[in-house]
């Protein structure tokens, strides 16, 4: 399995800016994901990068925890180079999850 090493300067750099805090373990393994807030309270939204394999990795997006119940999730693959791109890709399209159009219309 292919480590991390490779891509944890470009993760480390997206981490800082965008960020609290970079998860770098889950259930004892290597991992690469961060925590996004809603601007609703109790919203959370989760960016995580995949362990690059074969000059590829892949980030996924996803919903957390919404108030309103709806789902979100877009994944992205490609090649290692092309990851600064899809973490600016991932961290926008979490932008635009948070700041939907409330569901009731207030």
């Amino acid at each position: 399995m292919t480590s991390f090493a490779e891509v944890d300067p470009i993760i480390d750099a997206w981490a800082a800016a965008t960020a609290k805090k970079l998860f770098i373990e889950w259930a004892g393994r290597p991992a690469r994901f961060a925590y996004l807030p809603g601007l609703r309270p109790f919203e959370c939204f989760q960016i995580s990068i995949d362990q690059p394999l074969s000059g590829r990795v892949a980030v996924l997006a996803r919903s957390v925890d919404t108030d309103d119940e709806s789902e979100f999730e877009q994944r992205w693959e490609g090649a290692t180079e092309t990851l600064p791109a899809m973490l600016e890709e991932a961290t926008d399209r979490v932008r635009t999850w948070v700041n939907r159009s409330p569901a009731n219309g207030s």
